[in-house]
């Protein structure tokens, strides 16, 4: 039995070495088309861009296990089924749920290893991705001039008739200054060179043969005009070089189970001190509302009308700090079912490697005839109504209108449910659709119809 279970297991791993390593290929592939022109427009260095690409391989792989899971298991009951192997199993007296059983325990153990990963690994990694995003994202393009062209650097604005890019050198310049609110300076050069300085952050011209105007705003009398043989003159361009930045706060996706937790303490201790506000409110201030004496016959009428505007105005300004309390309330409900969909979907979706396996093997006996290609178009497909129902519960959840555990889990229950309803038809050796029962079950509609 051990052999058979070793001979079963060695037929899933190349199965889901292959579509493992092609996933993330895709995904990968994917993700370079979308980001790499922004990091090249960036002047990211070659070791950033791996860096950026490689932290996305964690959710890439969180999402590409269990569809392997699912593809591997019907390649391999596919090939046993078309090889009629599972055939001659049966003959010997082997169930099928025997056959089934060492799969199902690998899918366990990988489900484990998943929900590790998923909260371990995955929020260091994310979090590790949104710091070097945000601090790409910062960081300034590099300078790269053009001729004929006003190049806005900066607080300034320059201009060369020619760039020779080899020897940095720039002829007929015209430089305009803005860094000083109060004053407009412009340099006229006939030529210079450009140097720039990784350690200042600045751009540092040496300019040849020239003028320097400079015109007061605010008093234009005040003009002046120098000339010059040489100058040098320094133009800061800030956050070039990439700043890396430690940032300790978390999204949610960056956070694992036990940090969620923690913060749903806080939203249900805040959303406690809350409703305990709106009843001291609402307490405090009934006496004041309906003050004692108001009914009273012997109050004349001037009196009365004054003594029943204070608790009109008390009552609006009360209505709106308790409306101000159930604002907070309903915002950290909000955040309450958000936090509680990320915490199950890191146990959910590890739980897709357990559930792909009770679909997948039913179904390679479909895809027996057509082989490689029908079984990745049905885990495809069995992948897409997966992701539908999680995508969906989520939506649903994040508008409170499914509760969050349920959301989450609704994509298992409802592929798992259909995985061993196939199991039980592929045990029984029937068809996957009863057409004879759906048949009666019309007939017996028809004889009730007037």
């Amino acid at each position: 039995m051990k052999i058979l279970s070793k001979y079963i297991l060695k037929e899933h791993i190349g199965p889901f070495v292959f579509s493992l390593l092609t996933i993330i290929f895709i995904f990968l592939i994917n993700t370079i088309f979308r980001d790499l022109g922004k990091l090249l427009n960036k002047g990211v260095s070659i070791g950033i861009i791996l860096q950026f690409f490689a932290l996305n391989l964690a959710w890439i792989v969180a999402l590409a296990v269990p569809m392997s899971v699912l593809i591997a298991t019907l390649m391999a009951f596919g090939r046993f089924s078309s090889d009629h192997e599972l055939t001659a199993l049966k003959a010997s007296g082997l169930h099928f749920y025997r056959l089934v059983t060492p799969v199902i325990l690998a899918a366990l153990l990988l489900t484990v290893g998943m929900e590790r990963f998923n909260n371990l690994v995955l929020p260091e990694v994310n979090h590790l991705y949104s710091n070097l995003s945000k601090d790409i994202r910062s960081k300034n393009p590099t300078i790269i001039l053009e001729p004929q062209v006003f190049n806005d650097i900066e607080s300034h604005s320059l201009w060369a008739n020619e760039i020779d890019t080899e020897r940095n050198v720039l002829k007929s310049i015209i430089i305009n200054d803005y860094s000083d609110k109060n004053a407009l300076k412009t340099i006229l050069a006939d030529s210079g060179k450009v140097v720039y300085s990784e350690a200042d952050e600045c751009m540092i011209l040496t300019l040849f043969n020239g003028e320097m105007h400079e015109a007061d705003i605010k008093e234009p009398a005040n003009y002046r005009r120098g000339s010059f043989k040489k100058m040098m003159h320094y133009i800061r361009v800030g956050n070039v070089n990439l700043k890396r930045r430690d940032r300790k706060r978390r999204g949610l996706r960056e956070k694992n189970s036990a940090m969620m937790n923690e913060d749903l303490k806080h939203k249900n201790e805040s959303i406690a001190e809350h409703s305990e506000r709106i009843c001291t409110i609402a307490q405090n201030d009934w006496q004041s509302l309906l003050p004692a004496g108001i009914w009273s016959a012997s109050n004349d009428s001037a009196y009365t009308l004054s003594r029943v505007a204070h608790p009109i105005v008390h009552a609006r300004r009360m209505q709106s700090q308790i409306k101000s309390q159930l604002s907070v309330i309903k915002s950290n409900k909000k955040s309450i079912s958000s936090l509680k969909v990320e915490i199950h979907k890191k146990y959910a979706i590890p739980v897709a490697c357990l559930v792909f396996v009770l679909i997948g093997a039913p179904l390679g006996f479909m895809a027996r005839q057509s082989g490689v290609a029908a079984g990745g178009v049905l885990s495809l497909i069995f992948f897409l109504i997966y992701w539908f129902f999680l995508i969906g519960g989520e939506a649903l959840a994040d508008r409170m209108l499914l509760h969050p555990i349920l959301s989450m889990w609704l994509a298992n229950i409802v592929v798992g449910g259909g995985g061993v309803y196939l199991m039980v038809r592929s045990v029984r050796e029937a068809s996957f659709i009863d057409w004879e029962r759906i048949a009666s079950f019309f007939n017996k509609f028809r004889r009730f119809k007037i």
